[in-house]
């Protein structure tokens, strides 16, 4: 009977025993299984924060970068107020503009366009023609008129002299022309450009 419950006993303690080492490997086995698992989760989080986090980046240093670029032709640009007096109906129109500092009254077109002269003309004459009158469009005068009109009273003469750009208006003997990369009235982007091109002020 002592022999039957001592062989008993020890068949428990050993079914115990196979018990708790099967538990405790499968404890185990589950143990690097979640840790895979969250070990895979962080990978995909951090992958999804290392995806999201600079491509956001990446993003905004290019928003930025637009920014900074649009700001930095902004700067570039000299912005011209319009003249609110005179007529309205003339050829020629005048602003004022803050050049080093300085405000400076300006001619512009009846647009709002920035007026520019070339220094490599000659007085009367406009050496600014053909591929660079592209670049440079020449203020012509409306078909026909020899004479055009300002705003307001300049200091100095406007006039109209046929070059090979057609009738273009000249202010104190100087052909005047725009700028094509100036794409929004009032804002001057040609001016200093290859230290040639300069807006046309009421004494030049």
């Amino acid at each position: 009977m002592k022999a039957l419950r001592s062989t008993g006993l020890i068949a428990i303690t050993l079914l115990l025993t196979v018990l708790l080492a099967a538990c405790g490997d499968s404890m185990n086995q589950g143990t690097p299984a979640n840790t895979a698992n969250q070990s895979m989760n962080n990978k995909t989080d951090s992958g999804m924060m290392n995806g999201t986090t600079p491509t956001a980046t990446s993003n905004m240093n290019n928003n930025n970068n637009m920014n900074n670029n649009n700001n930095g032709n902004m700067m570039n640009g000299i912005t011209i107020t319009p003249s609110m007096g005179g007529s309205m109906t003339a050829f020629i129109h005048t602003g004022m503009a803050t050049i080093n500092g300085a405000q400076v009254n300006v001619l512009m077109t009846n647009k709002g366009f920035a007026v520019y002269y070339y220094r490599a003309d000659t007085m009367f004459k406009a050496t600014c023609t053909g591929q660079c009158a592209h670049d440079w469009p020449p203020v012509l005068a409306p078909q026909g008129m020899m004479t055009v009109s300002s705003s307001v009273h300049l200091p100095r003469q406007l006039s109209v002299h046929q070059t090979p750009n057609g009738a273009q208006v000249f202010y104190d003997g100087h052909a005047l022309y725009t700028y094509a990369a100036d794409m929004q009235a009032g804002t001057a982007t040609g001016r200093a450009q290859d230290k040639l091109w300069y807006l046309v002020g009421f004494t030049l």
